[in-house]
């Protein structure tokens, strides 16, 4: 495989941001653009939303649009897919794109309760041949580590 084509599922702030970067399309005029990553490329876009259908459609026109994250799944465009859509469904759709061979990255937090992430996290250890990762964005962020450290101390 030269690049892992990525399907974006839910094209908001943070789904748009990830196809700006796998085709290296500044976001607003004058913004300064990163470098496309070597490996990856913008597979498919995923939303149930017309409106956001439309403008992904608009900005990003040889990429395949879908409506529905499991049509895009089994439409051969994608190896890989990114959940960026509302926290309570992430596991559900991690879940279903890993038991139909997708790799996942999954946006934070990883689920909204303990149980639907160990639900993701045993679905992931039943098929080692896909790779499930979460953007953990703010493990860096000063504010999160004090409070990692207090519960890790048991204060």
């Amino acid at each position: 495989m030269d690049k892992i084509r990525y399907g974006i599922i839910g094209f908001g702030a943070q789904g748009s941001s990830y196809c700006n970067i796998l085709t290296g399309t500044a976001a607003y005029p004058g913004m300064p653009v990163a470098p496309i990553p070597p490996h990856g490329a913008l597979g498919a876009i995923c939303d149930i939303d017309p409106a956001k259908r439309e403008a992904a459609a608009a900005k990003f026109p040889e990429t395949p649009i879908y409506a529905d994250y499991k049509e895009m799944i089994a439409s051969g465009n994608v190896d890989a897919v990114i959940t960026t859509v509302p926290h309570y469904l992430h596991h559900e759709m991690a879940i279903y794109a890993m038991e139909h061979g997708m790799h996942v990255i999954g946006e934070k937090p990883a689920g909204v309760r303990a149980s639907d992430v160990q639900k993701m996290l045993d679905c992931a250890a039943a098929h080692p041949e896909v790779k499930l990762g979460i953007m953990f964005n703010q493990r860096t962020n000063k504010l999160y580590q004090k409070i990692r450290e207090i519960v890790k101390s048991g204060e």
